[in-house]
């Protein structure tokens, strides 16, 4: 019969190891930018229910949320409520406290997209 080993401490959740374990393996940045993308989804679901699923966010950089349309429609919807986006995406977590002041909407490139 296997020997059992003896916990120390109170269990941990996974969710509170793993931006330590993505620093130690070198994908904090990685980790970092796929919370936002969630945030984003969830943010595009409330703000323009239409558009979910036909956009994604590809990157930030310091004033501007990167997203990725997957048809014209999308890229025109989003350039359209682009204030709006900003300012909502601004508000959340994901903008960590930065000002975004627009976003930049450019076409996914034609193939399979997984989502």
């Amino acid at each position: 019969m296997a020997e059992q080993r003896q916990r120390k401490g109170r269990p941990e959740q996974l969710s509170s190891l793993l931006p330590d374990a993505a620093r130690a393996l070198g994908f904090e940045e990685a980790l970092h930018l796929s919370r936002r993308a969630a945030l984003f989804d969830e943010l595009i679901a409330v703000i323009a229910p239409h558009l979910s699923g036909r956009c994604r966010l590809a990157g930030l950089d310091r004033t501007q949320v990167i997203v990725e349309a997957l048809d014209g429609a999308a890229a025109q919807e989003l350039h359209l409520r682009s204030v709006e986006i900003a300012n909502a995406f601004s508000g959340t977590t994901a903008g960590d406290g930065g000002r975004v002041l627009g976003i930049a909407v450019r076409l996914a490139a034609p193939g399979p997209h997984a989502d």
